[in-house]
């Protein structure tokens, strides 16, 4: 008998909002402000939102519906309160490189635009130094989610994925020439 212990929770769930406003806002704003490096590598990401962002109202709903259900089954207690949120745009080759979100409890991301090719998110275990000794690709038939060092879920418009805020995590480069994706970050208290 296997019971697993010291599970990850991953939550996904495809969201019908209106991304084709939500992407053309996103880009208004990166004309406006120069935005700020954290994670991101190339691309552009807004400082963190405040004020009034009407064509987003639907998504931040969406973001504690959603979380509500998340935390119910986490059993934790959590103001389920967005603490900050800012916009990712990644043109051709930008990518964001390995981080964590410290300080919050849940963070997540939502994709608004994501044409082909545009990298896509990695989870990496929290014992990822351990796997890289021991659980090699030679005593690995089929790697699975007991035996991952990392998992890849697709950067997907219209999909939002919540996760604990010590999940480490990068997004691949975006390959696509011509398109950018756009993603919305966002972290909970």
């Amino acid at each position: 008998m296997i019971q697993d212990i010291f599970k990850t929770p991953l939550y996904y769930t495809d969201l019908k909002l209106d991304n084709k406003a939500m992407a053309n806002y996103c880009l208004s704003l990166s004309k406006k402000h120069k935005g700020r490096t954290v994670s991101n590598v190339g691309g552009w990401q807004s400082d963190n939102l405040q004020g009034e962002h009407p064509v987003l109202n639907d998504l931040f709903l969406s973001i504690e519906e959603h979380c509500t259900s998340y935390i119910k089954e986490l059993d934790i207690k959590c103001l389920n309160k967005i603490d900050n949120i800012w916009i990712n745009i990644n043109g051709y080759k930008d990518t964001n490189q390995l981080h964590c979100h410290p300080k919050c409890l849940i963070s997540g991301v939502y994709y608004v635009q994501t044409p082909k090719d545009c990298g896509n998110i990695t989870f990496r275990h929290p014992s990822f130094d351990k796997f890289q000794y021991d659980w090699t690709t030679e005593k690995v038939n089929n790697y699975n989610t007991y035996n991952s060092a990392e998992w890849i879920m697709p950067s997907k418009m219209s999909q939002l994925y919540l996760f604990p805020s010590w999940l480490f995590h990068k997004v691949l480069p975006n390959l696509n020439k011509k398109e950018k994706r756009i993603s919305i970050s966002f972290n909970i208290l």
